[in-house]
């Protein structure tokens, strides 16, 4: 539309349309978008929660057990984890109260997960068992003897002796020539026969698989 102003002619531009109805689209697309990643969140929590159901209770360190020492049932906790069936060696819950009372095999670190083969048997003398000391000199121990070791006592002599019997070791105190001073905890009816073979000086041990492990994770 045109109009003369002054003797000059303006010329006006009139924009039709409604506003109202881009503003519109811009806020359905933000509703779209808002929708989608609801679901998203969604499909998240579920699949989180199935991995939930494929995770376990292991038994934990909970503070700091020093090579040798019993573990208490203060020692120990309880952590849950992701359970993958390629992973091995994990000690369930359910055997938290049998691994109380045994010693341990190596320096546990307090919020490790406990492993097969990091402890022992206990270290005290259990019913039906006497203590048995010894100096044992080198080569007559194998190496890395430490407290809860099951070993076999044997004799020198083989052909003097009786069958091997197996002993727990109770203590360990290394010499300064080599020498290992032990004591051990020997079924009643051999502790005689193993006392003369150490006053002798004809006592072996010989070293044997470790006691099978509490059932658990991977096993």
């Amino acid at each position: 539309m045109g109009s003369v102003v002054g003797g000059m002619r303006s010329w006006v531009v009139v924009v039709t349309g409604k506003p109202g109805k881009a503003r519109s689209r811009v806020r359905t697309q933000w509703l779209a978008l808002g929708a989608a990643l609801v679901v998203l969140a969604g499909v998240l929590v579920a699949w989180g929660l199935s991995n939930a159901a494929d995770r376990v209770e292991v038994v934990q360190v909970a503070r700091g057990v020093s090579a040798g020492e019993v573990i208490e049932a203060n020692d120990l906790t309880l952590a849950s984890v992701a359970y993958d069936g390629a992973v091995v060696g994990l000690v369930p819950s359910a055997s938290l109260d049998s691994l109380v009372g045994r010693a341990a095999a190596i320096d546990l670190q307090a919020g490790v997960l406990l492993q097969t083969g990091m402890w022992r048997d206990a270290t005290h003398i259990a019913a039906g068992e006497e203590s048995v000391g010894a100096l044992l000199a080198p080569g007559y121990f194998p190496g890395g003897l430490a407290r809860g070791d099951v070993v076999l006592a044997a004799q020198v002599d083989a052909a003097s002796s009786g069958a091997p019997v197996a002993v727990r070791v109770l203590d360990v105190q290394p010499g300064s020539s080599g020498e290992l001073s032990v004591t051990l905890a020997v079924p009643a009816g051999r502790s005689i026969s193993v006392a003369q073979m150490a006053a002798s000086h004809q006592l072996l041990l010989v070293g044997q698989p470790p006691v099978a492990p509490p059932s658990g994770v991977g096993q």
